[in-house]
Formats: structure tokens, sequence, C-alpha cells
């Protein structure tokens, strides 16, 4: 298996809007990037803007607006279609899922979710979408963290899997690799505020089981997890900074090795696979700052 050393960077066209707490994902080769967050004058507003990226051109463009603003909400594309899960604005969580496809956006009744969530996690294994913890209020609602699991076949009806194990959990890093749901780092509730997590989490969904394979090298939350070459990265995040790092970590063993760099630290960006490239948008490089650049970088 080829070493992946992520170090050599390369800036593409900016988004128009900076933002975080976007839904993103990748549909028909193009990096969909919708709704999210912004700070202006000291305030924080939810947008619906739809922006999709398109890396062959280097060129983005503006999609049809959300129906409602919506940031903190899970996000996947299958086949031609792009959900997005739950989220929320400015009050509590949603239970909706809004699903874009051929130009336009409607609500999939049939996958509203069983219970509001935001700043869950999603992936799909199998051709089954699994939807990982999050919150159950409103953004700053720590005490809401949950560790449910739930499963659907796209256009389909929820239901309830094995819960992860420990302490409730948001903002982890998650992909579906080897056939096994990995779940790294995180945050849970703690007097107020939140505590990072360490521990590496493998779930099978053929015996609706999890366990703890392994351990960062440090407690982190706000990472983004990318399935590349039968690993998962762990790419940047927060610890009590904005942290440069790429981790892989093999989904059998747990072990966590080095696996690049990126030029700033930053949380909460969405990386993606789209064609032998990585590309980062979106996210965090500051407190209440919004990361303007898109960064790519060629899989070796």
């Amino acid at each position: 298996m080829t070493q992946l050393n992520l170090q050599s960077w390369s800036q593409r066209a900016p988004l128009a809007l900076p933002r975080a707490g976007c839904a993103a994902g990748v549909l028909a080769d193009k990096l969909i990037v919708a709704g999210g967050t912004y700070w202006l004058d000291g305030k924080k507003f939810w947008d619906v803007r739809v922006d999709a990226f398109d890396a062959r051109a280097n060129h983005w463009i503006s999609l049809a607006p959300l129906p409602q603003p919506r940031g903190d909400a899970a996000a996947l594309a299958v086949g031609d279609s792009f959900y997005v899960f739950g989220g929320g604005a400015e009050g509590g969580a949603e239970s909706s899922v809004m699903c874009y496809q051929s130009g336009a956006w409607r609500e999939s009744l049939a996958m509203k979710l069983l219970a509001p969530r935001r700043s869950s996690a999603v992936a799909m294994l199998d051709g089954t979408i699994y939807l990982l913890g999050g919150l159950a209020g409103t953004g700053s609602d720590f005490a809401a963290a949950t560790s449910t699991v739930w499963a659907a076949q796209p256009g389909g009806a929820w239901q309830a899997r094995a819960p992860m194990p420990g302490p409730v959990r948001f903002s982890a890093a998650v992909g579906a690799v080897a056939g096994l749901l990995i779940v790294a780092g995180g945050c849970t509730p703690d007097e107020g505020k939140v505590r990072n997590l360490d521990e590496i989490l493998s779930y099978n969904p053929r015996t609706d089981r999890w366990s703890v394979i392994g351990h960062l090298p440090g407690a982190l939350r706000g990472a983004c997890g990318l399935v590349v070459q039968n690993r998962l990265l762990v790419v940047g995040g927060y610890t009590d900074q904005f942290i440069t790092q790429i981790l892989s970590i093999d989904p059998l063993t747990g072990l966590a090795a080095t696996a690049g760099i990126l030029p700033l630290g930053l949380a909460d960006t969405r990386f993606f696979q789209v064609g032998a490239e990585v590309i980062g948008v979106t996210g965090e490089n500051g407190v209440k700052m919004r990361f303007p650049e898109t960064l790519a970088a060629t899989l070796p």
C-alpha cells in the first residue's frame, strides 16, 4: 500500500461566502456546500446559500438555495441525490431531511429523522446510510448530546441500531471502511462545556456491535473523517487550538499514523476525494473565523 503523505497543498478558487457548519458532499464530480454559518459584526448568521465547486475548471457556481437557513447538518450524496440530515438555525435542531435532485430541493418525508439532530455524523456502508450521535437541541445545548445510531436505505425509514459506547459524543470524525464504521475522537458534555475524546470506535453492522479499537495520539474534536486507500484519515481538528495534523487509522488494528500536514490549523473543514485529489473547503481557522480558501492535494 502506498504511504500517504499529504503535505503539498495548493490554493484553488475561494468560496464566495466563507462559512462553517456546512452540509457538504460530492455530487456528479462537483463538491457541494450547502447552508452553514458566518459571523458579521459580532453576530452569527445562518445561511441558505448553496455552492458547487468544479475542480477541473477551478470554478464555483451558485445552485438553488436551501428552503430555509440551516447549519450543523450532516450530508451525503447518493447517486443523483444530495441529502441534508437535520441541522438547524438559531433555535432547536430539525428532524427534517432535505434532498437536492435535478436542480431543486424537496423534503424527503419518508426519511424524517426519529428525533431532531444537529452536529451528527453520517456515512454510507454497503448501501445503508448511518447517522451517528449529535445534539438534540440548540447548537450550544451540549447536555443534549446523544450516542444514537440510526440506519436507513436511501429514501427509506430509519431504524435504531446499537448506540455508540462510552460518553455521548458529537463532532467526531467518521468513515465507512473495510466493512466497518470507524469513529474517532469528538467531544462530550462536561460541566456546561465540552471535553474532547480520543477513543477510536469500530462498529460491525453484521453483528450490530461496537468496540474500542484504539486511541488517537491526543483528544480532539471537529476533525474531518475521509476514507482513502482503505484507511480513515482524520484531518485537522481542535484540541485547545486549531491543528494541522493528518492521521491515518488502520480500521482493523486501530493504529494511528501520521499521513501529512495541513498548511494551517483547521477545524470543521470538509475534505473529500475528487478524482485523484483531496479537496478541503469551509470550516474555521480561528475563533469566530471562517476559512475562505479551497485547498487541494494530489494523492500519491
